[in-house]
């Protein structure tokens, strides 16, 4: 079973992330790091401005799919030389010795990933923005609500499900505002060139990228081709959001049990079962835990590009290109499972009472 299939997209995926995690939007900005690579290349001298006109408006409306890439990918394992090529059938002669001029495939494609990076943070963020608007709507509308706290699966001492609410908010808050300090240093311009160290610039080469981080309104620095450290950093950022989201599934599970009956996930339906009709599972909470395991996993394959040997690693970098967008993903998703869940979760405040009463009677 495929989760990306038309049976399960709604549940185990997301479209928007999808759309902004697919090659045809790859391709897109690997396009468009090449236009901003030659005309800033133009502008301090490196290449003719002519060369760089011309590849900016031939980028500019060319349209390449992914089926045109397949095979050339396969033959070289990276889908930046048959882009080219492509490409080039396009220019004039003058033109195509300047296109890509002194860059190296990992540029394109790290810069390409950093830029659906940002596009993604984006919508992440809105959605956790909601969030914990809702959340905090929750707790003010049942915070004061007595409950029973639960420690190592038995009852404890009593609580208000405003306590439970801020063990779900709380850690989002706290995490929202890490995002500012990581995002700075992941959503970087890469231009090393060939071997990481930009010769091919000689001295401009620090300038261009400066120039070149501008255009695309990203932030500057050395190459980063076998540094993956500030990439782990926010793909461990993914995982955490999704695990934070994951308790908050756990939780639910628990309180919607038949015998607890303190939350209903979904007061409006669904969660059926095919053999007892009654049920109503709690169907995004189980998500919100086997997402969270999904992203736990694919970070511990993201710890592993760190291990980057040399100046350029195929065996580590590989691994991103499947954890990356996938992360994305199971993080979107686990974002609008637990927005729909803050909509329509029914509080049983009674039961809490009751299962409070009779905690209180057992003394």
């Amino acid at each position: 079973m495929n989760p990306k299939s038309a049976i399960f997209s709604q549940y185990l995926s997301d479209h928007e992330m999808e759309k902004i995690t697919s090659d045809e939007k790859f391709i897109r900005r690997v396009l468009e790091f090449e236009i901003a690579l030659a005309k800033e290349q133009s502008y301090l001298d490196i290449i003719p401005k002519k060369a760089s006109e011309e590849i900016g408006r031939v980028l500019a409306e060319l349209t390449i799919s992914p089926e045109e890439l397949r095979q050339g990918t396969l033959l070289n394992g990276v889908p930046i030389l048959p882009l080219l090529e492509l490409v080039k059938e396009k220019l004039s002669t003058e033109s195509k010795t300047y296109l890509h001029f002194g860059a190296t495939s990992q540029d394109a494609m790290d810069t390409a990933m950093v830029l659906m990076l940002r596009e993604a943070l984006g919508v992440i963020n809105e959605r956790l923005t909601t969030l914990e608007d809702n959340l905090s709507q929750l707790r003010e509308k049942y915070g004061d609500t007595p409950c029973m706290a639960r420690t190592r699966g038995q009852l404890a001492v009593p609580i208000s499900f405003g306590d439970k609410i801020d063990a779900w908010l709380e850690p989002l808050k706290r995490h929202e505002k890490r995002l500012t300090t990581i995002s700075k240093g992941a959503l970087k311009i890469q231009l090393g060139g060939a071997a990481g160290n930009r010769a091919a610039y000689h001295e401009k080469g620090e300038t261009l990228s400066d120039a070149l981080a501008s255009a695309l309104k990203l932030s500057s620095g050395s190459s980063w081709h076998a540094q993956r450290d500030s990439l782990c950093e926010l793909t461990n950022w993914l995982a955490i959001i999704s695990s934070i989201l994951g308790k908050m599934g756990a939780d639910i599970l628990v309180l919607a049990q038949s015998e607890i009956n303190e939350v209903t996930e979904n007061a409006e339906g669904g969660g059926k079962s095919s053999a007892m009709p009654h049920k109503n599972n709690p169907i995004l909470s189980e998500a919100l835990v086997a997402l969270a395991k999904l992203n736990a996993g694919l970070q511990s394959q993201m710890l592993l590009c760190l291990i980057h040997t040399n100046e350029r690693d195929a065996t580590a970098w590989i691994l991103e290109w499947s954890c990356v967008p996938q992360m994305l993903i199971n993080t979107a998703t686990s974002l609008g499972h637990a927005i729909a869940i803050s909509k329509k979760v029914k509080v049983n405040t009674d039961n809490m009472r009751l299962n409070v009463e009779r905690f209180k009677n057992q003394g």
